[in-house]
């Protein structure tokens, strides 16, 4: 049967056994890592609110990201194309209008007309 002494005894976590008991890391660590995690849940709990507000900032960030990249990829191709269909000798007769439409047809999987 166990004693009075050993019911009272908590028993340690398996990482805590692990680590400094059996690999006999510093018992400083195990103190400092135990204050620090106090304290990160103090700065958690007293500053939710912040912390809520810049997840979701950074969350609509990573959101709109690749739809600017794909914008700007795809007006530079725009442009590209607008500036090779002005300098070639077979579309001379075309307005611009008709230049930007053909461009963007082409950034977005056309042909070229020849």
């Amino acid at each position: 049967m166990k004693s009075n002494s050993d019911k009272n005894k908590a028993k340690l976590p398996w990482w805590v056994e692990l680590l400094f008991v059996q690999i006999g890391l510093p018992d400083s660590w195990l103190s400092k890592y135990l204050k620090k995690k106090k304290e990160t849940y103090i700065f958690i709990n007293e500053n939710k609110k912040n912390i809520f507000y810049f997840t979701l900032f950074i969350a609509g960030i990573l959101y709109i990201y690749p739809i600017i990249r794909y914008t700007s990829s795809s007006s530079s191709c725009i442009d590209q194309t607008t500036k090779y269909l002005k300098s070639s000798n077979v579309n001379k007769s075309k307005n611009d209008l008709d230049l930007n439409s053909i461009a963007v047809g082409y950034c977005h999987g056309g042909l070229l007309p020849k």
